[in-house]
């Protein structure tokens, strides 16, 4: 299986206030538009480094049905997921599996990555972690939507 980090998902109350923070303090710029995540019910963006090496997703929840809501309830945001661009989804849920992860949704079409196949997976050491299909005929630099930078 080969995987490759594609981003480190942070949720957040205030993403403009955050857009602010990573500017200030790293030096990364906005990436994306702010997104709409319907399958999530969450608004995100994608800050970082202009190589697009290092980025974070920031994300907050829309309303009460959120997936990230508790998330943000119980530990005030923070760290919450690494994603990895994966080959094929489909064979890295069942190596993922087959090692004791759970699928915690479907897969779904990821609106910050083209509509590129993603799911995320709870892992045996409690980790949540984003499989996100790569996308043909993109660079790296192009697997998000909507970019500003």
């Amino acid at each position: 299986m080969n995987l490759s980090i594609d981003h480190i998902g942070y949720v957040v109350n205030d993403i403009d206030k955050n857009i602010e923070y990573y500017k200030k303090n790293f030096g990364f710029s906005q990436i994306t538009k702010k997104i709409i995540e319907p399958a999530h019910d969450v608004e995100l963006v994608f800050v970082g480094n202009n190589n697009f090496f290092t980025t974070i997703e920031l994300i907050t929840p829309l309303s009460k049905k959120s997936k990230v809501f508790n998330f943000l309830k119980k530990n005030g945001g923070g760290f919450h997921h690494i994603a990895y661009q994966v080959d094929n989804i489909n064979k890295s849920i069942k190596n993922f599996v087959k090692h004791n992860a759970i699928p915690i949704c479907d897969i779904v079409s990821g609106a910050g990555h083209n509509n590129a196949k993603t799911i995320w997976l709870f892992t045996e050491k409690k980790q949540v972690v984003e499989l996100i299909e790569k996308q043909k005929n993109k660079k790296f630099n192009e697997r998000f939507t909507d970019i500003i930078i």
